[in-house]
């Protein structure tokens, strides 16, 4: 039986919360959320509304993700009562060494362009996924992607900011997505042709379209027009990997995170920090200030440890210990710590869906091609937007997640899952580099910590602490407060050391979250407001 205080605290939000009984899904665009929720209507299961999604996301949002870039998954199937994780993120090429960025002149691997490419992962992982767990074919869950790709979709607002902005620098951004938009204003209908026969051919022929055939040889002559490093034999291996998910607790629930190469560990260790303060009890601004001091401990702790396993230990038990957690939460006083260590950034665009159906199974998932458009590269005539994941290694040998050729790079990449009482409670997560932990955090801190609605959890304001723009290295970083909080709010933080700024009230991250009320079962979501995001249930 669940008390009273399992109930949840139904909160007045900008959108409605969304309920249903059969099944939900809350992704990165209304269009890919409609083509998962009819694959449930169908009979599907949640991974089979997942990969329909993940799909559409591709093709609708393919500033942030794409065919070129990486996929990471957990999956709860009610039949085996466990959690699975997906790593489909892929490594760096073979020939992309320290020595030889060195020999070109770099101090570190450019941010953008062709050397900045690494082996995509998605592709794998749709197929891993699809081979495990799916019950539709293949083809009717791409159905509505490659209609999208063919036929076109109406251009948002944010994407044609993204094009725009970035089509002055990238010829291959102005010539695929700028120029077929003619007058480009919101509304505006995108076709991609060459991505739809692309897509096709994956869906006929499977992963080996992608990695050993016509595709490969395609994309990796393409990149290599351009300067890049992918070869043949980069692509001819394995890129996803099942894995063990890393597990932890928060005031009695149980949390489920990607490992390592994700920066999953940052979250559960940002709440057992948390969890050694009242923060229910606590006022808005102590609050948040034990939230922003155990952000900078994970992150000094990210820095230090943070790689691919296959090459070295990232520590990831002892960081997520609770003991670990009472050390570093020791060092949090009054009053805001300097930084010890700066963590870098790790990309700034991505997104996120998660799913549920009618028998419990859940799946939270998250791809990424890293920056606005990757690396800006468009692999020839294949229609694919190429990541630009290598550039989160350091040139630096003796440092965590230094470049190794066939090692994976750090990702920001992570989502979710909480049980409650060995029962599924919550899945969720969001883009936003490095606010992805800060946002999983809050939202989480709202779901647990103040029982809140889906909805009300993603929409509460947020913070976001990140490097400022001061001079010297050792000064406060910028801790920036979306409009909303009590006015009081950033005088107080102000008063303990952190230089506040306060910003748009919708400014961080892109949450999406599905709940299972404990009380009456029935399913809910929210879906944030501050980009696209759209939940729909039945």
């Amino acid at each position: 039986m669940y008390a009273e205080k399992d109930r949840i605290n139904y909160s007045a939000a900008a959108r409605p919360v969304i309920m249903g009984r059969h099944g939900m899904i809350s992704s990165g665009h209304s269009l890919a959320s409609l083509s998962g929720v009819k694959v449930l209507q169908e009979g599907g299961n949640a991974v089979d509304a997942a990969l329909a999604a993940s799909l559409v996301l591709a093709v609708v949002r393919p500033q942030a993700c794409g065919l070129g870039g990486d996929l990471f998954a957990l999956v709860f199937t009610r039949k085996q009562d466990k959690v699975a994780a997906l790593n489909a993120s892929g490594p760096a090429p073979g020939r992309a060494t320290v020595e030889l960025f060195r020999e070109k002149g770099l101090g570190n691997i450019p941010m953008d362009g062709p050397l900045s490419i690494a082996v995509p992962g998605i592709v794998d992982g749709w197929m891993e996924l699809h081979a495990r767990y799916a019950t539709m074919d293949l083809g009717r869950l791409a159905a509505d992607a490659l209609e999208l790709a063919r036929s076109g979709f109406p251009v948002y607002p944010t994407l044609l900011e993204s094009i725009r902005s970035l089509a002055a620098y990238y010829p291959a951004i102005r010539r695929f997505y700028l120029e077929p938009l003619g007058d480009p204003h919101p509304g505006r209908v995108l076709v991609q042709n060459e991505l739809a026969a692309t897509l096709a051919q994956i869906v006929e022929n499977g992963r080996d379209a992608f990695y050993r055939g016509e595709i490969a040889s395609r994309l990796c002559a393409a990149v290599g027009a351009e300067g890049g490093l992918l070869a043949p034999e980069d692509l001819d291996k394995k890129q996803a990997e099942w894995t063990d998910p890393i597990v932890s607790t928060y005031r009695g629930c149980s949390l489920f995170e990607q490992p390592p190469v994700s920066q999953g560990f940052i979250v559960l260790e940002m709440l057992n920090i948390m969890e050694g303060f009242p923060l229910p009890r606590m006022s808005p601004a102590d609050r948040i200030h034990v939230m922003v001091e155990a952000k900078k401990l994970a992150f000094e702790d990210r820095t230090l440890h943070l790689e691919d396993p296959r090459f070295g230990d990232p520590e990831v038990s002892q960081l997520i210990s609770k003991d670990h957690a009472r050390r570093r939460g020791a060092l949090i006083s009054d009053k805001a710590r300097p930084r010890a260590h700066r963590a870098g950034s790790f990309g700034s665009d991505t997104t996120y869906l998660c799913s549920a159906d009618r028998d419990g199974n859940v799946v939270s998932l998250i791809q990424s091609i890293f920056s606005h458009f990757g690396s800006g590269v468009v692999a020839g005539n294949t229609g694919i937007v190429m990541n630009n994941r290598l550039s989160s290694f350091k040139l630096d040998p003796g440092k965590a997640n230094s470049l190794v050729p066939g090692k994976r790079p750090a990702h920001t990449l992570n989502s979710y899952l909480v049980f409650q009482d060995g029962e599924f409670f919550a899945a969720g997560g969001t883009p936003g580099a490095d606010d992805q932990p800060q946002t999983n955090v809050q939202v989480l801190h709202n779901l647990i910590d103040h029982g809140m609605d889906p909805q009300a959890a993603v929409e509460t304001p947020r913070w976001s602490h990140r490097p400022g723009t001061h001079p010297g290295a050792e000064g406060p970083e910028d801790l920036r407060l979306e409009d909303g909080f009590p006015p009081e709010v950033a005088a107080v933080l102000a008063a303990k050391g952190h230089a506040v700024r306060v910003v748009d009230r919708w400014s961080f991250g892109d949450a999406a979250v599905i709940l299972r009320d404990p009380v009456t079962g029935t399913w809910m979501a929210g879906a944030d407001p501050r980009r696209e995001s759209y939940a729909i249930g039945w």
